[in-house]
């Protein structure tokens, strides 16, 4: 497992690969040379945009189902990366706490996204992780 670096270089190449419509390969040299991470947030980057396209579909399912109130087609792009990554790591990489995971994407939501991405990333991802995770809990209103 790696930090905040690999988690950052992460979500500038899977929003890169977006809008460029290009693969890993193409935007990971440039990357490079602005990020200039260790070997470690490197590997931990790849692996973890790797996932996220793996879980792709697997994740868009667990957007549409549990995004309440919002409409995941209407995500900025930025925020939708910040979420698929997380919801890549907490299905793909046990050893990462699931708060950890959390508390990353709401300050990469923070740091790259508007004041109130933190709170959406927050609101959205919580629930899911608890879901990705086996620690889903009844919602208000559900039978225990």
């Amino acid at each position: 497992m790696s930090g905040r670096g690999g988690r950052e270089l992460a979500l500038h190449l899977l929003y890169q690969m977006e809008v460029r419509g290009e693969s890993i390969d193409q935007v990971l040299p440039e990357a490079l040379v602005f990020f200039q991470p260790t070997p470690e947030d490197r590997a931990f980057a790849v692996r973890l945009v790797e996932y996220a396209l793996e879980t792709m579909g697997f994740t868009s399912d667990l957007l549409e189902k549990h995004a309440r109130n919002w409409d995941p087609n209407r995500f900025a792009l930025i925020d939708s990366c910040i979420l698929r990554l997380a919801i890549a790591e907490l299905a793909k990489v046990p050893q990462s706490p699931m708060k950890l995971v959390i508390n990353e994407a709401i300050e990469l939501a923070k740091s790259y996204s508007t004041v109130k991405s933190g709170g959406f990333v927050n609101g959205v991802l919580d629930p899911i992780a608890r879901i990705v995770r086996g620690e889903s809990h009844p919602s208000k209103g559900e039978a225990t």
